[in-house]
Parts: C-alpha cells; sequence; structure tokens
C-alpha cells in the first residue's frame, strides 16, 4: 500500500508558466516603455525637440494601450519611412547647422518609427542602441539629479527587455514577421490587467529578490568604484558640447535693452549656488557682478568696443587656472565655490576682485583683473563649477589704472572709456541739466553726496514695479521716464542714475548680475535665483576706486552699510525652507559629491570617512570602559539580600530561555527559514516530507524495519494532520542520517 501511493507523491503545487504569446507582450510592453524612457532624456538636452518627444511619448502610449495599431499603418509608409527620415535629418541638419540636435532630433524619428511596426529580434535591439545613444549624450552634457533617477530605470528596464528578448527567440524555431496589414497571434487578445495576474502568479518572490538584491549590488559596487577610481583630469563633455550651440535664456550679454533683466526676473529657476566654507565672509546682500556696460545707446545701454576688445586680449586658452592679481588678500584663505547653471551666460558671477580662480577643467575664458569681469569663450553646455579664493565683496573697488586715466597720465590707446559720455539730443540735455542743477545746488558736492541726492530723488518720484512701460512722447525715452511720474523697474533706475551722474561729470557705468541669494539650511549654501537678476551702478570717487551706487528704492544706495544695516541685513536673509529647500540640499549634495567629484573631494571624504570611524571607535571605546567601570564598582559595593535576589532572578530567567532554546529554539529557527512558503507550496512541513521521500525513494532506501519505520514516519508528516516543525525535526534529522549513510554506501 505504502508503495503504490509513492509514486504520487509530489513536492506541492506546481508553479504557473507564461505562454509564449505572454512573453511577447511583455516584451512589447518593455519596448514600449524603453523607447519612451530614452525620449525622455531630451528634455535634459537644450536642443529644441519638445514636440519630438511629446510624439514619441503619445505614439509609445497608443501602442501601449492598443498592439493592433500598427497593423493599420499603410504598407507605404513603410517603405518611405527610411528615406523620409534621412531627408528630414539632412534638412534639419542644413536649417540649424547645429549636429547634436539634429542627431537627437532624428533619434527619436527613428524611435517613433519603431514603435509603430511589429519589431523582429534586430529592431528590438535597435531600441536598446538607439537608447543608449540618447542615454550617453544626456549623460555627459547633463548633470540634472532626475537623470540619474532616470539611467537607473532604463537600465533595469533594459536589462528585462534583453532577457525576454532572449527568452522569446529560444522558444521559436524560426522568427515569425507580421505582414503588413496583419495582426500577431500574440496581440489579439491582449488584456494587461490579467496579464499582470499571470505574471504575479507565476513569478518566484525569491527570483525576484535575488534580482533586486543583484541589482542593488551593481549599483552599490559602481558607487564604490566611483568613489575609489583616482581622479583624471579630463573634459567632462569630451567633443560633444562643440556640436550644440547654447542659448542663453537670459538678456547677460554685451548688450542689454531696458525689459531684458525684468524677463530674467520672471524665471523662477537656479542661476547657480555657492559654497563658502566660512558663512561669516559672506555679505548679508552679495552683490554678483557679471557684466559691465558703458554705452547709452538706441534705448539701452551696451558694453563699448574699447572694453570687449580688452576682454578679448585677455583670452587663455585651454586653462583650469586664472590668477585674479589682487593685492592685500594672500592672507585670505576663504574658499568660494560655484555651480552655475547652463543656459544663464558666458559671463560668470564674482562678487569683486580675486587671488585665484580654479575650474573643474581646462576652458578657454577671458578675465579682466581691472574690471574683475570673467567670461568664457562660449556659453557652457553643463554646469559648471569653479572655485574662487581670497575673493572681494566690498562696496568700493579701487581702479589705479582709471584713476591715472582720470588725471591725464595714459595715452589715448591705453586709457579706455571715460565714462562719462552722453550722446543726447540738444532738448533731451536741457531737460536733464535742469534735473542735475536741482540735485547739485552750487556744485562741488563729492561723489558719494550726489549719489545719494540722486537715489533720494528718484525713490521721490517713482515706485518701484516688474510691469514699467516708458511713457509715449517725442525726444530719448529715458529722460521722458525720468521727468515723469511713472514707476519703473531696476533697468530704469540704473540708466536714469546713469545719465544724472553723467549730466553732473561724474564718470559711472552700470552693472548687471544678480543680487542677493536664499540660504538652504539642510546644504549650508548660496542658493540664487534668475528672479534674483539686477541691474545697479558704479561711480567714480574722484581719487582711486568706484563705489557701488544701487538706485533701486528699497536697498541701501550707497557704498557699505554700516554695522547696525549689515548685522540687519544678515538678520533679515531669506531661509529657504520646505520640500522645495530639501530638494535644492539633495542637488547641492549631488553636485558636491558627484558632478564635481575630484581628487581633492575624494582626498575629503577619505580623510572625513576615517575621521567618523575613528571616532566612532573613540566612542565605542569610551562606552565599553564606562561599563566596565561600572560593573567594577557593583562588583566591589556591599553585598546584601536585594543583590543575591536579582542575581538569582537573573539566574532562573538564562536558566529558563536556555530551555526554551534547547526545546523550541530549532523548531523556531526552522519556521522562521521556510516562512513564506505556504503561498506557493503549502505547509512547509508537508514540502519538506515530500522532499526526504523522494530522495529516500530514488536511492532504494527503507528497505530493512529502520527504513520503513522513517518512511512512515515521513508518511505521516505528509499526508496526517498537521504537525508541529519541532516534532518533524528529529525525523527529518534521522532521513538526513539515512540518505548520507545511504550515499556512502552507494560510493
Amino acid at each position: 500500500m505504502v508503495r503504490a501511493a509513492w509514486p504520487l507523491i509530489s513536492m506541492g503545487k506546481k508553479r504557473q508558466q507564461l505562454s509564449v504569446d505572454e512573453l511577447q507582450q511583455i516584451k512589447w510592453a518593455l519596448g514600449t516603455c524603453l523607447a519612451v524612457l530614452s525620449a525622455w532624456t531630451g528634455f535634459y538636452l537644450d536642443v529644441n525637440a519638445e514636440l519630438w518627444i511629446a510624439a514619441v511619448t503619445l505614439v509609445g502610449a497608443a501602442v501601449l494601450v492598443r498592439p493592433k495599431l500598427p497593423s493599420r499603418v499603410p504598407g507605404w509608409v513603410h517603405r518611405l519611412a527610411f528615406p523620409v527620415i534621412v531627408a528630414a535629418f539632412v534638412v534639419d541638419l542644413y536649417a540649424s547647422r547645429d549636429t547634436l540636435p539634429a542627431l537627437v532630433r532624428v533619434e527619436l524619428l527613428l524611435l517613433g518609427y519603431r514603435l509603430i511596426s511589429y519589431r523582429r529580434r534586430r529592431d528590438d535591439l535597435q531600441i536598446v542602441v538607439l537608447g543608449l545613444f540618447l542615454v550617453v549624450i544626456a549623460g555627459v552634457l547633463t548633470v540634472s539629479l532626475f537623470f540619474a533617477v532616470q539611467i537607473l530605470a532604463f537600465t533595469a528596464c533594459a536589462l528585462g527587455f534583453l532577457l525576454l528578448t532572449t527568452l522569446v527567440d529560444a522558444t521559436r524555431t524560426s522568427e515569425a514577421v507580421a505582414a503588413p496589414g496583419e495582426v500577431p497571434a500574440w496581440a489579439q487578445d491582449i488584456h494587461w490587467r490579467r496579464l499582470v495576474g499571470r505574471v504575479r502568479a507565476a513569478s518566484d518572490w525569491r527570483v525576484v529578490a535575488l534580482g533586486a538584491v543583484l541589482f542593488g549590488g551593481v549599483v552599490v559596487v559602481s558607487a564604490a568604484l566611483f568613489l575609489a577610481i583616482p581622479r583624471f583630469e579630463v573634459g567632462n563633455s569630451l567633443f560633444l558640447d562643440r556640436l550644440i550651440k547654447k542659448q542663453s535664456r537670459t538678456g547677460f550679454s554685451e548688450t542689454i535693452r531696458f525689459g531684458d533683466v525684468t524677463s530674467i526676473q520672471a524665471d523662477e529657476r537656479v542661476a547657480f549656488t555657492v559654497d563658502v566654507n566660512d558663512s561669516k565672509r559672506l555679505p548679508g546682500v552679495p552683490y554678483w557682478r557679471m557684466v559691465l556696460l558703458d554705452e547709452y545707446h538706441e534705448g539701452g545701454f551696451r558694453m563699448p568696443a574699447e572694453l570687449r576688445s580688452e576682454m578679448t586680449r585677455s583670452r587663455s586658452e585651454g586653462r583650469t587656472r586664472a590668477s585674479g592679481g589682487v593685492s592685500g588678500r594672500k592672507g585670505d584663505v576663504t574658499s568660494w565655490r560655484f555651480y552655475f547653471e547652463p543656459g544663464v551666460s558666458r559671463f560668470l558671477p564674482l562678487a569683486g576682485g580675486f587671488n585665484e580662480l580654479r575650474f573643474n577643467r581646462a576652458l578657454a575664458f577671458q578675465y579682466n583683473g581691472k574690471l574683475r569681469l570673467l567670461a568664457l569663450s562660449a556659453e557652457p553646455a553643463e554646469l559648471l563649477g569653479y572655485e574662487v579664493t581670497g575673493m572681494e565683496t566690498s562696496a568700493v573697488m579701487p581702479d589705479n589704472l582709471f584713476a591715472e586715466s582720470d588725471r591725464g597720465r595714459l595715452r589715448p590707446s591705453r586709457a579706455g572709456p571715460d565714462y562719462r559720455k552722453l550722446a543726447l539730443a540738444p532738448e533731451d540735455r536741457r531737460r536733464l541739466d535742469a534735473l542735475v542743477a536741482t540735485l547739485s545746488g552750487q556744485g562741488g558736492i563729492s561723489a558719494e553726496e550726489f549719489s545719494r541726492r540722486a537715489t533720494a530723488w528718484l525713490a521721490r518720484n517713482h515706485t518701484y514695479a516688474m510691469e514699467s512701460t516708458l511713457p509715449p512722447g517725442l525726444g530719448d525715452p529715458l529722460v521722458r521716464w525720468l521727468t515723469s511720474k511713472g514707476p519703473g523697474h531696476c533697468e530704469f533706475f540704473a540708466g536714469g542714475f546713469t545719465l544724472l551722474a553723467r549730466a553732473a561729470g561724474y564718470p559711472v557705468r552700470i552693472v548687471t548680475g544678480f543680487k542677493g541669494g536664499n540660504w538652504n539650511a539642510f546644504s549650508d549654501s548660496l542658493i540664487v535665483r534668475n528672479s534674483m537678476a539686477h541691474a545697479w551702478c558704479e561711480i567714480w570717487n574722484g581719487s582711486d576706486a568706484w563705489i557701488r551706487v544701487d538706485p533701486t528704492p528699497g536697498a541701501f544706495s550707497v557704498g557699505e552699510p554700516g554695522p547696525e544695516m549689515a548685522a540687519a541685513q544678515l538678520m533679515g536673509r531669506r531661509l529657504d525652507s520646505g520640500w522645495g529647500a530639501r530638494f535644492d540640499g539633495l542637488r547641492v549634495f549631488w553636485y558636491r559629491r558627484v558632478v564635481n567629484f575630484d581628487q581633492g573631494t575624494q582626498l575629503e571624504l577619505a580623510s572625513g570617512a576615517r575621521r567618523e570611524i575613528r571616532e566612532a571607535l573613540r566612542w565605542l571605546r569610551g562606552e565599553v570602559q564606562g561599563a566596565l567601570k561600572q560593573g567594577e564598582a557593583w562588583l566591589r559595593a556591599p553585598w546584601s539580600g536585594a543583590r543575591w535576589g536579582v542575581i538569582g532572578l537573573g539566574a532562573v530567567l538564562a536558566a529558563g530561555l536556555a530551555w526554551v532554546g534547547a526545546r523550541h529554539g530549532r523548531g523556531v529557527w526552522w519556521w522562521l527559514s521556510t516562512w513564506g512558503r505556504q503561498r506557493h507550496g503549502g505547509d512547509p512541513v508537508r514540502r519538506e516530507a515530500g522532499r526526504w521521500l523522494l530522495q529516500i525513494e530514488a536511492r532504494g532506501m527503507g528497505r530493512d524495519a529502520e527504513g520503513e519505520a522513517l518512511r512512515s514516519d515521513l508518511l505521516r508528516l505528509r499526508y496526517g494532520p498537521p504537525g508541529r516543525a519541532a516534532r518533524a525535526l528529529p525525523v527529518f534529522a534521522r532521513a538526513r542520517k539515512a540518505v548520507r549513510r545511504g550515499g556512502r554506501r552507494t560510493g
């Protein structure tokens, strides 16, 4: 009876298996998701491909919901697809003159075409290759934190897609291709909810968990290698940044018209982030200089030709360091690290002159120490990191060269602009002189005093407003605004002050850049946004320095604020909080530890890790020593009845725990190790009994009385009433010994 029932023994319910059509359906879904994920990398590139990305996304969603749609594509579309895509690429390349944007757009066209056709194995591999191309391009030219998350999703999707492609090909003797207008068998009837249930029923959670652990291990090992591999000074973007022409999204250039800075202020995106190793060196309201303007021309100001040529003469090719040449700052070791976002300007923000500047890679740049201006030869196509030491933040900027020029001691070729030029019609000049007469009085006042009077007059007669328009009429538009009572924004006030000061005979120039910044306590860094774009002035004090003048109402107008005002500005600095600030802090961490991770950061991280380990060991040693001292003090204290009672109670508890562990510990541990098997294979005790029965029968064991008794016990555990693990473990131990003895005899 026992032997007749033996063939019926099995190890539990058989797991469901997916059919070839179901594997093909999953492969279709993963391939579509992979194509859409690849297309989304175009959002990180400034290539004007949003329309193509949206088209690929919509097509992907359509063919995912209705897999029969590709069968409705006419055959002539497939015949003309390749020549049309090639012609579109040629026309795009000729029209835009940009190689990389044209390549990205043609890649998106190819991905879209692969989505509207039933794919063979080589077509599936083309999706992977096209996706890898876009991912590599985006990985080189972007440093977005979102891209790091997207590339993880892309990698997981690509690995699953390749695995399913291999499984589907292994189950077929030949590769079947659907004819135009024909719907493959796997696409006839797809219910995604039912398919998800089938996948869930056919999946082994242990295999899924193992795959997740292996994928996580790959990520961890990659991160460890990134931290451990020595750093090399190579260009992050290689040659790819030369294939794309970046268009600045701001108005920071050599020419600024009224309204340019205001358009920047409507943008809340981050312009740059500043790390300072000594936050006490950071002013309450810092001014970040970028562009210096002089000539008033056609309703705006522009950088004069002399300054442009002077910047060009100071150009440096392929260098990572620049010397600021600012004297008296050698002892200043304050380090300012800038993370400058792409799309802002080719001019880089600085608070003033500096001692030394170091880029994170070799660049072609122009630096003019006299003007304290730094510009790249082209706008960066990716985030730019640079570190400045010994940087000035004062509102007073010495300029010995202009002092010599102002005294007439330099040749005209070296003198540069005099910052007094005022090209106005006679009527406009008379109106302007009348305004200046009310400010200067009898004349002879200093530049600082004139600046205070002029800024106060502007604040009395004009209010600040983001939406401002020049009054209609004849004559110069800025003179019309000065003589009106209309509101204005920072450009109007800076331009109006420049006209007033030059009409009074004071050299003055306009500076555009950013003002202020929000302090992020999560990252201990200053976040400067495009909305903080600003325009102000610098006036010559008549002897040796330029003085910052901010004529916009609400600002500290002239020079350096006093100690009380500086403290008030510091206390009134805006602090970023909330989830947006947390994300900004996470992005700063990404910039510090990943994007700007160089050999210095690597050594700093290693020394920090060693320091933390030493501190942890010191703390652990102190805790152990403290516990030993407490124990020694307790043992040396006088013994009493309460003490003996505590010791006796502890001994009883230890003995009880030892007895429970000896009697039930193995059963509890074995049950925990088999937890979760009930879902796919029933009771783990029955499964284990069936496994040992199969092994004993396969070896032809159990002919003697001992073997029959063992088989009887295993059959009772297998088919009898549910038993406890503690009672089953001795039976399994006997079976293990019997199998080992049978194996040795067979050997």
